[in-house]
């Protein structure tokens, strides 16, 4: 059999999401993958850690693209992908566990008096996961709470909300007491 076309056809099965290539490409690759994570990872992690969790981290954020990014030339480009992949997870796991100087929180400053501290930019996922636990935190209260909700979203003021909203004060502060409660806040 053509090697070439069997990869083409691996490739197009994991592109359109089916079972049975992903376990190909499992069965195929995943020893390979699994020694690579072991040549990566710290000596001092190796009798700590399963090399399979980090595997099984690989295999997750190679599922977790786009498919169509699954564009791989041939075998061995797929596999220098997932070799680079490895590599990142066993530094993220090194640096996790470590607290090597790039993560070290000695390293943090107070800042100056009365400065306030950027936060980083949320990611695109970051922002759609928080859309879905908002909307679904909403979706538990009554329609004339929702009202109050989405204002307080956009940014106003308790008074201005039950201006708004025709409501008082403490009718707002509830709702939003309640909001909190149901987020773990």
């Amino acid at each position: 059999m053509d090697h070439a076309a069997e990869f083409a056809r691996l490739m197009a099965g994991l592109r359109a999401g089916d079972p049975a290539a992903v376990e190909a490409v499992a069965r195929r690759y995943g020893p390979v993958l699994r020694a690579a994570v072991r040549r990566h990872l710290h000596p001092r992690l190796r009798d700590r850690l399963d090399s399979l969790d980090v595997v099984q981290d690989v295999w997750a954020s190679f599922l977790g693209v786009p498919a169509d990014r699954l564009n791989f030339a041939n075998p061995a480009a797929l596999l220098a992908y997932l070799k680079q992949v490895a590599y990142h997870r066993a530094v993220e796991v090194y640096r996790r566990r470590f607290a090597t100087e790039k993560d070290a929180i000695a390293r943090e400053t107070t800042g100056e008096p009365g400065q306030r501290a950027v936060a980083r930019t949320p990611t695109p996922s970051m922002c759609v996961a928080a859309g879905e636990e908002w909307e679904r935190l909403v979706g538990r209260f009554p329609e004339a709470h929702r009202v109050i909700l989405r204002r307080l979203r956009e940014g106003h003021d308790l008074e201005d909300i039950a201006r708004m909203a025709n409501v008082s004060v403490s009718t707002v502060s509830r709702v939003v007491r309640r909001l909190k409660e149901l987020a773990g806040a």
